[in-house]
C-alpha cells in the first residue's frame, strides 16, 4: 500500500469524510460542551472527545466555539435564571449586582469574580444546573438542525460537481 498523501492525511486525521450523522453528532456534542459550565476547558474537552470516539475535529470545534464572548454573557445569565428557578435560590438583586460588577470590572475569569459567585453556593450551583439544562436543551436541537443542513449541502454539491463532469465532458457524435 503507497503513502498517504498530505491531502488524504489530513483528511484521515479531520474525520472529514464522516458520515452526516456522525458530523452531526460532533458538531451537537461540540454544542453542549460549548455552553456547558465547565469554562475555560470546552476546546480541550471537544478535542479530547474527538480523538477518544474519532469524531470530526472541525464538527466538534465549530460546536464548541459557537459560544463566543458575544454570547458568553447573556447566555449564562439565562442559564442562571433557569438555575434558580429549578433549585429554588433566590438573591437579591444588590447582591447580584455587585457580583456582576465585579466581572464587569475584573473580568468574568479573573479569581475575584468567581470568589464571589463561589461564596453564594446557590448562585454557583443554579448556574451549573441551569447551564447544563440549556446546553442540553440547546445540542438536542443542534443535532437534527445540523444533520438536515449538512445532507443538504451534501446533496447539492453532489448535484453541482455531477453538472461540472457533464459541461466538460467532449460531445460524441
Amino acid at each position: 500500500m503507497g503513502a498517504l498523501s498530505i491531502k488524504d492525511l489530513i483528511k484521515k486525521l479531520l474525520h472529514v469524510d464522516d458520515t452526516p450523522e456522525r458530523t452531526a453528532l460532533a458538531y451537537s456534542i461540540g454544542i453542549f460542551l460549548g455552553f456547558s459550565p465547565f469554562l475555560g476547558v470546552h476546546t480541550l474537552v471537544g478535542l479530547a472527545i474527538a480523538f477518544l470516539f474519532g469524531l470530526n475535529r472541525p464538527a466538534i470545534l465549530l460546536g464548541v466555539w459557537t459560544n463566543s464572548p458575544w454570547w458568553i454573557v447573556p447566555f449564562y445569565m439565562v442559564a442562571t435564571r433557569v438555575g434558580m428557578w429549578v433549585t429554588g435560590f433566590w438573591i437579591d438583586w444588590a447582591t447580584l449586582k455587585q457580583i456582576f460588577q465585579s466581572g464587569v470590572d475584573q473580568g468574568f475569569m479573573s479569581s475575584n469574580f468567581w470568589s464571589c459567585v463561589v461564596s453564594q453556593r446557590g448562585l454557583f450551583l443554579s448556574f451549573g444546573i441551569g447551564s447544563l439544562i440549556l446546553c442540553t436543551l440547546l445540542s438536542l436541537v443542534a443535532y437534527p438542525l445540523s444533520l438536515r443542513w449538512i445532507k443538504f449541502y451534501r446533496m447539492s454539491r453532489k448535484q453541482q460537481v455531477a453538472g461540472e463532469k457533464r459541461s466538460n465532458s467532449p460531445l460524441v457524435p
